[in-house]
Parts: structure tokens; sequence; C-alpha cells
């Protein structure tokens, strides 16, 4: 049975000193070691949209595909992450923070301000092979946000990013894995056709598209801890 694997990032960069959210950071060092690891166990990297037309039986994956995702955008994603990826032939995918674009995570308060890609550094991936999806306007929990408010962060992220790239938007990232029944369906309701969120396991062919699972790696995670993840989410249904 084919399973999809989506890894969840952050930031490809060493955290300064001072910096909180240590959960958002892998060397690049660990980045490039994971990802010639899952490349010598069979993964290969596809698109959210080679998942959606095999969902609908439209075409066909490889035997263990893969999505690599990074949420907010940030700066260091060009100089260390997408080089990187690109010499092993494999794709990413970026959610951006739209309101954001050309600024920093100001939405983590208690945090060192990180640069986050601007509109020329994104035409630029784009141009190169980097998907882009939304991560809302301004990065709000949407399940605590007042419905209309919400809907609204979902319309107008992805009419600026669907201006900015020259193509429509598809995919959302949920700020926070913060969702549920009513914004699964508001991202249906506003266009998207898949969204994403953590939980750490596999996803297979009837997954909610609107609730797409992905696998988070941090500072402390090993090869060996990549390895056991995997086989773990591998054999794990719910």
């Amino acid at each position: 049975m084919t399973k999809l694997t989506v890894l969840m990032y952050h930031e490809v960069a060493t955290p300064r000193p001072g910096t909180r959210h240590l959960g958002n950071f892998v060397t690049s060092s660990q980045f490039e070691a994971q990802l010639d690891a899952l490349q010598s166990w069979g993964y290969e990297s596809i698109r959210f949209d080679d998942w959606l037309a095999f969902r609908e039986r439209r075409g066909r994956v490889p035997r263990r595909p893969l999505i690599v995702t990074f949420d907010d955008g940030y700066r260091s994603f060009a100089e260390h992450a997408w080089p990187r990826l690109k010499a092993r032939g494999m794709r990413a995918t970026m959610f951006l923070v739209a309101s954001q674009i050309g600024g920093t995570n100001v939405w983590d308060r208690d945090e060192l301000p990180s640069p986050l890609l601007d509109a020329d550094e994104i035409s630029a991936l784009h141009a190169d092979g980097v998907d882009f999806g939304s991560h809302t306007w301004s990065h709000v929990p949407l399940a605590k946000t007042p419905i209309d408010v919400a809907r609204q962060e979902l319309v107008d992220s992805r009419a600026r990013l669907s201006e900015l790239l020259g193509a429509p938007v598809r995919v959302l990232s949920y700020p926070y894995s913060n969702q549920g029944p009513e914004v699964r369906a508001l991202a249906r309701e506003t266009g998207y056709a898949a969204a994403v969120r953590g939980k750490g396991r596999m996803n297979f062919r009837l997954t909610d598209p609107y609730g797409l699972r992905r696998i988070k790696f941090d500072l402390h995670t090993t090869i060996e801890d990549v390895r056991r993840e995997l086989l773990r989410a591998r054999w794990t249904r719910l």
C-alpha cells in the first residue's frame, strides 16, 4: 500500500545565541544527512499535485513518495536548504505568510527576528522549481479565530500569493497545526485543494487531503531517530 510521507521544516540554519524555539531548526549538515538517508532508503520527492492526481487515479507516484515542506518562508531556505535539495534532484514546497513577505517572524513575539524571503527572492525560487503555498495572511491559529476573520485570512493570502507567483495557490499549511472540521471546510470553500498539519504520521490514499499529516525533525534528531520514526509511522494506521 502506497503511503505519502510529508516532512515539516522551518529553518535550516544554526540557531543564534538567545534563540528560544530550537525545535524549529535543523543545521545544514543535519539536513544534508537526512536527505541522503531518505534517498538511500528509496524515498522519492514529488509535488502535492502529483499526490492529488494519484488520489483521483489520474496518475502514479513512486513506491515511497516524499514531499518536503517548509513553513513561514525564512530566507535561510534559499541559502541552506534549496541548494541541497536541488543538487539531489528533490523538490520543496514553502508555505508563506502573505502579509510578511520581505519582513520577519513577527508572530513569534518571544523569539529573535529572522528575515523572510522577499518578493524577488520568491519569484526567483519559483522559477527555479520551488512550489509555494499559503500559511495564511498573518499566521493566526485558524480554529481559535472568528470564522469570518479566518475566511479572510485564507482568501487574502491565496489572492496575494497567486498574484505574486502568476499561478493559483492550491495548498495551505495551518499555522500551529490549529484546525478542525470547520477550518477544513473553510479551506475547501476558499479554493485550496489540500492542506497540511502536524501529527507525525504518514498519509494513505484515502487520507483527507485537507488534513495531511507531517513528520517534523529538529536539532536533536539523529539519523537513527529518522529511520526509527519513519518505520514507526509506516506501520501506524492512525
